[in-house]
């Protein structure tokens, strides 16, 4: 059984002012505007791109089908990455690929090198996890994507494994990428939305990437975690029993993941070229020291932690 993700939404205006810079810009630069025919008629929602050729993963109701319905041959979908603008969108090929779920494949048809997102699988411990989703509600004035913070709440499922929504219900954003609070992948997309009695948004529903989507839709996995498991990071051996002399050992976090200190000293340093320091080098945490003077030795542990 597929879960769907309960995603509490903690504001607009708090996700643009935390979302900035390099972050900001690959978000915009994968998130894709999505406007589709079909017989029946014109359906609009967002997408992500996920591979370099440019494969795009959207809801299935964008492209006006049920989560098992074939995929028509008279289909027409156009796409516009980082911007909703009819005029700039670009054809798509929809993707004969059914998974049984509220999921679709897309690939723009001109050929060229793509940004893309990496995808990491959801576990269930990622619950309560910060995650960002982003998308074009309606016909936005300005055309860019929108962006809201949330946080991976619980799990709720329906008969079908899904958060039961329609094409309507958040406006466009369906179908947009549910992104890890530090942008090193794509945890799932947006399939739809619960309001509160005052028509604001109480939650996304959000269908998480699972084992099986990786393995229809051929998503390249990010070779860096999107969360954490725990605060505290699993240093290396060498990094309780360091030594004066010994030669610095990398603590493999970086000033934008974590913090990184000294918890305990031991030893003799008698002279001034006895120090044990934690140093940013090659962009990362390390720790290192002097030598071993002629009085005896010293040594070293430290601690790190990561922020998210």
């Amino acid at each position: 059984m597929v879960s769907s993700l309960l995603v509490v939404v903690l504001g607009s205006a708090a996700a643009m002012s935390w979302l900035s810079g390099a972050r900001a810009a690959t978000a915009e630069a994968t998130t894709v505007f999505i406007e589709c025919k079909t017989a029946a008629g014109t359906s609009r929602g967002s997408g992500v791109v996920v591979s370099v050729e440019g494969h795009v993963l959207t809801a299935r109701h964008v492209l006006g089908l049920k989560p098992n319905d074939p995929m028509p041959g008279a289909i027409e979908c156009a796409g516009s990455i980082g911007v909703a603008d009819r005029n700039a969108t670009r054809a798509m090929i929809a993707q004969p690929i059914t998974v049984g779920v509220d999921a679709a494949l897309l690939q723009f048809q001109d050929q060229r090198d793509y940004e893309f997102m990496r995808v990491c699988k959801f576990e269930d411990w990622m619950i309560r996890r910060k995650i960002f989703v982003a998308g074009f509600p309606g016909m936005t004035e300005t055309g860019v994507p929108s962006f809201r913070e949330g946080v991976l709440s619980t799990t709720r499922r329906n008969s079908k494994g899904v958060l039961e929504t329609d094409g309507q219900t958040i406006a466009g954003m369906s179908g947009g990428p549910a992104f890890s609070s530090n942008l090193k992948g794509l945890v799932g997309i947006v399939i739809g939305a619960q309001f509160t009695p005052q028509g604001t948004v109480d939650y996304f529903g959000i269908l998480p990437i699972e084992q099986r989507y990786i393995d229809d839709f051929q998503l390249t996995v990010s070779d860096q975690p999107c969360f954490r498991r725990g605060k505290v990071v699993d240093l290396p051996f060498a990094a309780e029993h360091w030594e004066a002399g010994d030669s610095p050992v990398p603590l493999g976090v970086t000033p934008e993941e974590g913090s990184c200190f000294i918890t305990s000293v031991w030893g003799a340093m008698n002279e001034p070229d006895d120090v044990v320091e934690v140093a940013v080098h090659d962009g990362q945490y390390v720790l290192r020291g002097g030598q071993s003077n002629t009085d005896g030795s010293y040594g070293a542990k430290v601690s790190c932690t990561w922020f998210d």
